[in-house]
């Protein structure tokens, strides 16, 4: 099996370049996580009746990190996985479009932490 070849440099600045103006990464062009297809996925929980549960990303403590996130943590102890509308009755992720500075990576308002 041939080790597949990967840019560095200004190699690697074009390609990343050449994907974001082909709109790689953008909703009509989205990049699967680990091979996750939504639309597939999305047929599959309407077959089935039931909501989405990530198997890549468990509600589990040791899914929120390591170390200081640790399932041992202080800083985890205590979670309580959610749905959204266990939280409010009707949610809206985004309200009014959304800008780059609008969520921060590891905070999201009084929540440490939101998956949907």
């Amino acid at each position: 099996m041939e080790e597949p070849i990967v840019a560095t440099g200004m190699a690697a600045k074009l390609r990343s370049q050449w994907d974001r103006d082909e709109g790689l990464g953008q909703n009509h062009k989205a990049v699967k996580f680990l091979g996750q297809d939504y639309e597939n996925l999305k047929a599959q929980c309407l077959q089935g009746g039931r909501l989405f549960e990530d198997h890549l990303f468990a509600c589990v403590t040791s899914s929120l990190g390591f170390d200081e996130l640790g399932p041992r943590s202080a800083k985890t102890s205590g979670v309580r996985w959610m749905r959204p509308t266990e939280v409010c009755k009707r949610p809206e992720f985004i309200v009014d479009g959304a800008t780059r500075t609008d969520i921060c990576q590891g905070s999201l308002g009084e929540f440490p932490s939101v998956s949907l």
